[in-house]
């Protein structure tokens, strides 16, 4: 792995390199070596001098100048560990094979070259505003060291990159070190891919992947790395039982001083004695590796001199004449000929190929470091600067687009822009092509006429104008931009017995079974969830349904108007399925409605913010009304306008820093309050390992308070792994034990619909054996499935243990409709006993669960919610857990979703309060969309968001109407971006 320090004072770290010599006299066999530009125009080159090392480290240059102004904080450095997996080390060190040593060696110097064209920038100041600059340059001093702290094989390169860079005019600055942390895995992975190409070549067969582009040497089992990683061992030691504690503070507490007079003799005899202690024959393995490298060297000379067979030249032209024809279908992502390629070109197209499929899924624009992160680390034999060149030939032939202005760097697919586009056209298409159902004069009166008779309530201006709008639009599509909490389910109550008494029927639609729930509870309308409606109409959508099914499907959507709720939370794909079928069905309205800065889908684009910025009719509502307390008031208001530092302030009061596990802490908070104050706390994590963690520790408590139990029993419970469909084509994504799921019969791999258990891995083959629920074995080869297709139809899940006592809240992690059991949805263990599990539903239902019911498998304790569960749930008061390790999870629209759930209070649980608050602030969470990343919505973001919105003012609402730009007419101007 690679790991990242900052090497902080100037002058304690000059004092621990010259004292200490950790770097230039550990290991001191082992001398230093400079490289980059930035050492090279210093004039530093070959061997590192520690005297030259410690004053460039202090930030003098040879020539005398200083980096900086003396007497202030000088940061002296950055040090970059590189580290191989230990049975590399153990071929290297034991073994005695240099070959590894100066394989590793290069690919960390190229991965250094890389860092110093795309990650070396420093800073300016004008005005009173910070600038970057990128610079092409650094200074490293590169060290290799053999041992660990408890003195076992372990192979690592420090590269020391000091705290200075040359801009163009030839002045040094300080070095901003920001790309160095945050490129840290892709550092790592390109130059384990570099490296696993060297050692291929050298003779050596690629072993088990890890992350980030990690491997092992084949031949070297698990059992006989764990021996010689006590270190190692030492450090989970020390994190066992820490929950959030940093793996960083548990390597310091467990770190001894490092020996400087180790005798190497003896020690290189206990390492082989070791060694023969888990026979390994680590020279034979050396002498076998060599002799594989010899044998390929000759093979490789033979092809070269030999002409291709007649039958070889026959399955090329054959393929060649069936691609021509279109017997085979074409991908834009796989160059043509492919088969006629050397193994690293063919690798790099698929591995790039693999990964815009998989980014894709998830996002509709990406930047080029992660699209190249991501082709590294589906294992395949490529380099980073194959890779590179494949993506710039992919922007070349027009598959990838090119971001530009604001969104340089980032890259989209045609298809993502085609389907962003048509979307589009199909809202403009319908503009004006529906009659208003009441008069926009006449609609708000009637509509707060309904709300005070009905409800016994007055409408805000922004409720009145959003009902308004629906009431009153020409357009089929309208959306409704309400911030949380400001009261959209009271305006749907009044505006559907409205449309009810005007002949219309209101269907509402929901991203979840439990959010359809709450909007058939909270306003009355008969809802569905979008998957299903748009499973309803999939033959109108593929074009299947004859004229007979077309009409009778127009007949029993007649006056119908279609509200779907959260609708930030829909994909791309899925709002323009959902805006065509309405179209199809030629609905009276289809109202988009939801909050564009709240949780966007899981899947790729943020659809309903861009209909909004492409002119779509849009009614605002602004106002929240769901805060009680002026503290969480002020707050949410702030948060609301992305003003985090804001929030915090007006949360201080209620803010708890602490140092120990917060997840404890979480829920001792939790369990002290009085029963009916827990009814009204919900409590909140930002990722599943946290929630898992407050969800075990207040299971924990009520137990040992005997408030649920006595009976218990553990189950083996189903947890989803986070794979797109591309990871699923990847026979090293399964692993013995897990279970995937078929929703339908795939006769093409001969697996039927149903549970698979996976019973064995071949990754060198590529084939996963899997065991049916009748106890059949079936062959399955994953890299055959179709590269396009739903997600849904394979789902991968890992098994583990899940203990139930009876009184324990569970929520469901699958449907069950003929039950009424529904996913996210809770219930009450109400008994445990030899006849299985009985559960009181939400709705008040029991329900027995035999021992072999597969529901069972399917449950999830219900004490903790994470962001995604929690949207569109309101609660009185919470406990909210934020991490600042967990940089991912800290989002503005995380930290929105969790803040605006509430009415009266929050707790906010932190390990660091500054920190929280800079992940939240610099990590918008935002999805991306590849309209903006190729700026075709220039028009239409220049007009901003006046665009057919209407404004919620206390003067007399308005309408606005504009129809959004001709998208289609505008032509992308790609340009050229580094990477």
């Amino acid at each position: 792995m690679l790991s990242v320090a900052n090497v902080r004072s100037a002058g304690g770290a000059a004092n621990y390199f010259a004292n200490d010599n950790y770097y230039t006299k550990a290991d001191a066999d082992r001398s230093g070596i400079w490289v980059g530009k930035g050492a090279e125009r210093l004039g530093l080159s070959g061997t590192v001098d520690a005297k030259a090392f410690e004053a460039i480290l202090r930030g003098e240059l040879p020539n005398g100048e200083r980096i900086g102004h003396h007497g202030q904080y000088h940061r002296a450095g950055t040090d970059l560990t590189f580290s191989l997996p230990k049975s590399w080390s153990l071929l290297a060190l034991v073994g005695k094979d240099q070959r590894i040593i100066d394989a590793y060696r290069s690919a960390v110097v190229e991965t250094i070259q890389w860092a110093e064209k795309n990650a070396a920038q420093y800073r300016t100041e004008k005005g009173g505003k910070e600038r970057l600059h990128a610079s092409d340059n650094l200074t490293v001093a590169l060290f290799q060291h053999d041992t660990n702290r408890n003195q076992e094989p372990n192979l690592h390169f420090h590269a020391v990159v000091a705290n200075m860079t040359q801009e163009k005019d030839g002045k040094w600055r300080a070095l901003r070190n920001d790309n160095l942390w945050q490129h840290n895995t892709l550092l790592n992975a390109m130059t384990m891919a570099r490296f696993r190409i060297e050692v291929e070549k050298l003779g050596y067969r690629i072993g088990e992947f890890g992350k980030h582009g990690n491997f092992e040497a084949k031949g070297i089992d698990r059992d006989a790395v764990m021996a010689f990683s006590t270190r190692r061992q030492e450090v989970l030691e020390a994190r066992r039982g820490g929950g959030l504690e940093a793996g960083v503070v548990a390597t310091l507490a467990t770190r001894q001083g490092k020996q400087s007079d180790v005798n190497r003799g003896a020690l290189m005899a206990q390492w082989e004695g070791q060694a023969w202690d888990q026979r390994l024959d680590l020279e034979g393995m050396v002498r076998d590796a060599k002799l594989r490298s010899h044998e390929l060297t000759v093979a490789a000379t033979k092809r070269a001199n030999d002409r291709p067979t007649l039958l070889e030249r026959g399955k090329a032209m054959i393929a060649s004449v069936a691609e021509r024809m279109g017997i085979k279908e074409g991908d834009p992502l796989i160059p043509k000929r492919l088969y006629m390629k050397g193994r690293e070109e063919i690798a790099t197209a698929h591995a790039v190929a693999s990964a815009v499929r998989h980014l894709s899924e998830r996002e509709a624009a990406f930047t080029a470091t992660d699209l190249a992160k991501a082709s590294l680390d589906f294992g395949l034999p490529t380099t980073m600067k194959s890779v590179e060149k494949r993506i710039g030939q992919l922007a070349q032939q027009g598959a990838l687009l090119r971001g530009r202005g604001a969104q340089k760097g980032w890259l989209t697919t045609s298809d993502a822009l085609a389907l962003e586009t048509r979307m589009l056209a199909e809202i403009e298409k319908v503009n004006g092509a529906v009659h208003p159902i009441l008069a926009a004069e006449t609609a708000g009166p009637y509509l707060q006429a309904s709300a005070s008779i009905n409800y016994g309530m007055k409408l805000n201006a922004g409720q009145e104008a959003a009902g308004r709008l629906i009431l009153s639009s020409s357009n089929r599509v309208v959306a409704v931009q309400g911030v949380a909490g400001a009261g959209k389910s009271s305006v749907l109550r009044p505006l559907n017995q409205l449309l009810q008494e005007q002949g219309k029927r209101v269907v509402g639609l929901g991203v979840q079974n439990k959010l359809v729930r709450m909007l058939e509870k909270d306003t009355g309308i008969p809802s569905m969830t979008l998957r299903h409606f748009l499973g309803g109409h999939r033959k109108l959508l593929d074009g299947c349904a004859g004229k007979a099914e077309i009409a009778a499907a127009c007949e029993a959507y007649r006056d119908t108007v279609l509200v779907l709720d959260e609708a930030s939370m829909v994909s791309t794909r899925d709002q323009d399925r959902l805006i065509r079928v309405a179209n199809l069905l030629k609905v009276d309205r289809l109202v988009l409605m939801g909050d564009e800065k709240q949780l966007g889908a899981v899947e790729a684009g943020k659809p309903f913010a861009l209909a909004q910025r492409a002119g779509t009719e849009t009614a605002r509502m602004d106002h929240n009304l769901r805060a009680r307390s002026d503290p969480l008031k002020r707050a949410q208001q702030a948060a609301q306008s992305g003003k985090t530092s804001d929030a915090l302030e007006h949360l201080k009061g209620h803010i708890v820093e602490v140092q120990e596990n917060s997840a404890i802490v979480a829920a001792e908070r939790w369990l002290s309050l009085p029963p009916a104050e827990r009814e009204r706390t919900s409590i909140f994590a930002a990722g599943r390992r946290l929630r898992s963690e407050i969800n075990a520790a207040v299971q924990t408590g009520l137990a040992a308070n005997g408030e649920i139990g006595p009976a218990s029993e553990r189950l083996k419970v189903l947890s989803r792994v986070n794979a797109t469909r591309e990871e699923l084509r990847y026979a090293r994504n399964y692993a013995p034990g897990m279970v995937l799921e078929v929703a339908s019969r795939q006769s093409r791999h001969r697996l039927g619909r149903g549970s698979h258990e996976i019973a064995a891995v071949d990754t060198e083959k590529g084939v996963v054996t899997l065991r049916d629920e009748r106890g059949h074995l079936r062959r399955f080869v994953p890299a055959r499935l179709s590269a396009k297709g739903s997600d849904q139809i394979l789902q991968l899940f890992e098994k583990k243990d899940l203990d139930l006592y009876t009184g324990d809240a569970i929520r469901w992690t699958a449907n069950d409709h003929k039950r009424g059991l529904i996913n996210a949805d809770r219930a009450i263990v109400t008994a445990i006993n030899q006849d299985g599990v009985m559960v009181t539903s939400s709705s008040g239902m029991e329900h027995k669960l035999k021992p072999n019911d597969p529901m069972l498998k399917r449950i999830d304790l219900a004490y903790a919610l994470n962001a995604h569960m929690a949207q569109g749930l309101t609660a009185d008061k919470g406990i909210a857990v934020l991490d600042s390790r967990e940089r991912r999870l800290l989002s503005q629209r995380n930290f929105l979703v969790t803040i605006t759930r509430l009415r009266d209070e929050l707790t906010l649980i932190v390990d660091n309060r500054d920190k929280v608050g800079r992940g939240i602030s610099t990590n918008l969470g935002e999805k991306t969309s590849a309209s903006e990343t190729s700026e075709r919505l220039n028009l239409a973001a220049a007009k901003g968001r006046r665009a057919g919105q209407v404004q919620a003012t206390h003067q007399e609402p308005q309408v606005e109407r504009e129809k959004a730009p001709d998208l289609a007419k505008e032509r992308i101007k790609p340009f050229e971006i580094g990477l």
